[in-house]
């Protein structure tokens, strides 16, 4: 075979495009399987996820309240310990403009039992919990900020746009 014939160069990177072809498929077709068959689990091992709620508009006059239900999920074969040195760690919270700077957090002079927490969450069971954020509105004028969150320890950060 002499390489400097075009034709032949040619069949032979037509040749070799096949082979890789085949080859990707092969290997999207191996994943596909494993990730169906749920041998693969796409979940973190232990997911925080938040719906951050808004129902009443924004006023100038009133406060403003945000709902805020979070799930804490154990996608794990195993107990996951949770564990806090107060019972008013349970959920904790703070407000930032988009460019992170803050705009409000809890006070904390909010009634709660100042208690050490301790349990488990069972493997492949979630915990959930609905809150009630009240907004100073002085502060927290309609547009776009990042709520950021922790429950039981697990940190997470959720977009919000007040109206």
């Amino acid at each position: 075979m002499n390489m400097n014939n075009p034709e032949s160069a040619a069949r032979k990177a037509q040749s070799n495009m096949m082979r890789l072809g085949l080859v990707a498929v092969a290997m999207a077709g191996v994943i596909a399987f494993y990730v169906l068959t749920g041998r693969v689990d796409l979940n973190e091992p232990v997911e925080l996820t938040a719906r951050v709620t808004q129902p009443a508009t924004w006023t100038e006059s009133g406060p403003l309240t945000l709902g805020v239900a979070v799930t804490l999920a154990n996608n794990t074969e195993e107990p996951l310990p949770l564990s806090l040195a107060s019972q008013c760690d349970i959920f904790r919270w703070f407000l930032t403009d988009e460019d992170q700077n803050l705009v409000q957090s809890q006070r904390s002079d909010e009634p709660c039992v100042d208690l050490p927490m301790q349990g488990n969450l069972e493997a492949k069971h979630n915990i959930s919990g609905e809150f009630t954020l009240t907004l100073d509105p002085a502060r927290v004028k309609p547009g776009d900020y990042i709520l950021f969150m922790r429950y039981w320890g697990h940190e997470h950060r959720e977009p919000v746009t007040i109206d």
